[in-house]
C-alpha cells in the first residue's frame, strides 16, 4: 500500500509539482489527496460535501477550508511549524490510517478529532508534572499492559484495550472482559475507588488487579514506556500509545525520571455480586457521585491467579 511519503516523493520529482495533488488510495472511503501548495509545502487534503465545523486554531498543524466551485469543500492540513517537518508525514499517515473505517459524511469530524489528540500530544506546552501518586498509578497500568495484555494480544489490539486514558470507567477492556488496575504501597490493604462506575461491570466478567509497589527503587515510568515502545514495534501502535499517554497527562519531564518503582507483588480479584462495592444501582436516591475505599483484607475469597487474556 502506497504511503503518503511515497506520494509526496513522486509528486516532488515533477518540475511543476507546486499546486498539484494526487488521490491517496482509491479503496479509502474518504477523498484524501497528497499534494503541495503554491509555495511548495506538503499538504494533506480532504474533499468533502460536509460543511466545515469550527476549525482548530493555528499551531503545529494549520487547518484551512476552501469552498469549491462544485459546492464541496477542500479541507487542507499544512505544517505550521517547520521544526516538526519529519513528524508531519507520520501525523498525516496516522490521520489516513485511522479514518479508514469512517463514513464519508463523518470523515471531516473523524480527522479533526484525531488531529485534536495529536495537538494535545505536541502542543501541550509547559504543564505541571504528574504527582508521585499519579505516576505510581500509571506505572501499575503500564506494568499490566506490558506483562499481561501485550503477551496475549497483538500490539495495536493491546493498546486499544487500554481504555482508561479515553475516559472509560475501567482501565482495560480485553475482549468481553474488564480489568481495573490499582496500586498500593507495601503494608497497605486498602485501594481507592473513584466512582460508582469503576467497579460496575453488568454482565461482563471483571477483575481488579492490585500492584504492590515500592516507590524507593527500580525503574522510572519513562524507562518502562521506552521498553513498551520497543516491544510494540508497530509504528501505528506506538503512535496510539503516545496519544493515550498524552490523554493521561504524561509528558517527558526530568522530575519524572527521579521517581522509581519496583513491583513487589501482584494480586487479582474476581468481581461478582458479593464483592464489596458500591455500584450506581446500590446508591441511595439523591446520591449522584461517590468515592470509597475497599479493604482487601476482606476480599480473600475473591482472589484469582491471573487476569485472563483470551479470545
Amino acid at each position: 500500500m502506497t504511503s503518503i511519503e511515497e506520494l509526496w516523493s513522486d509528486l516532488a520529482n515533477r518540475q511543476d509539482h507546486a499546486g498539484t495533488f494526487r488521490r491517496f488510495d482509491s479503496s479509502h472511503p474518504l477523498d484524501l489527496f497528497a499534494g503541495f501548495d503554491l509555495e511548495g509545502r506538503r499538504l494533506l487534503m480532504l474533499v468533502t460535501s460536509a460543511p466545515p465545523p469550527e476549525l482548530p486554531g493555528a499551531g503545529i498543524i494549520d487547518v484551512t477550508v476552501n469552498l469549491r466551485t462544485d459546492g464541496r469543500y477542500n479541507l487542507l492540513f499544512r505544517l505550521g511549524r517547520t521544526e516538526y517537518q519529519e513528524l508531519f508525514g507520520r501525523l498525516c499517515q496516522d490521520l489516513i490510517d485511522t479514518s479508514r473505517t469512517a463514513a464519508p459524511e463523518s470523515g471531516m469530524m473523524v480527522l479533526l478529532l484525531r488531529l485534536g489528540r495529536w495537538k494535545r500530544l505536541l502542543e501541550s506546552g509547559p504543564r505541571k508534572g504528574l504527582s508521585d501518586i499519579q505516576l505510581r498509578g500509571l506505572f501499575g497500568e503500564l506494568c499490566f499492559l506490558r506483562t499481561v495484555v501485550l503477551t496475549g494480544m497483538g500490539a495495536l489490539a493491546a493498546i486499544h484495550a487500554w481504555k482508561g486514558p479515553l475516559g472509560a470507567p475501567q482501565d482495560f477492556q480485553i475482549h468481553d472482559g474488564l480489568v481495573e488496575i490499582k496500586t498500593m504501597l507495601p503494608g497497605g490493604h486498602r485501594v481507592s475507588i473513584s466512582s460508582a462506575e469503576q467497579l460496575e461491570h453488568g454482565d461482563a466478567p471483571m477483575q481488579l488487579g492490585v500492584y504492590v509497589i515500592d516507590p524507593t527503587q527500580g525503574e522510572s515510568v519513562k524507562t518502562l514506556i521506552d521498553t513498551i515502545k520497543t516491544e510494540l514495534g508497530l509504528a501505528s501502535a506506538v503512535t496510539e500509545f503516545e496519544l493515550r499517554l498524552a490523554e493521561m497527562g504524561y509528558s517527558d519531564r526530568p522530575e519524572h525520571d527521579a521517581v522509581l518503582f519496583t513491583v513487589l507483588e501482584t494480586r487479582f480479584y474476581q468481581l461478582n455480586e458479593s464483592f464489596p462495592s458500591l455500584p450506581s444501582s446500590k446508591l441511595p436516591r439523591g446520591i449522584s457521585a461517590v468515592s470509597y475505599d475497599v479493604d482487601l483484607l476482606s476480599c480473600g475469597p475473591f482472589r484469582s491467579q491471573y487476569a485472563h487474556v483470551a479470545a
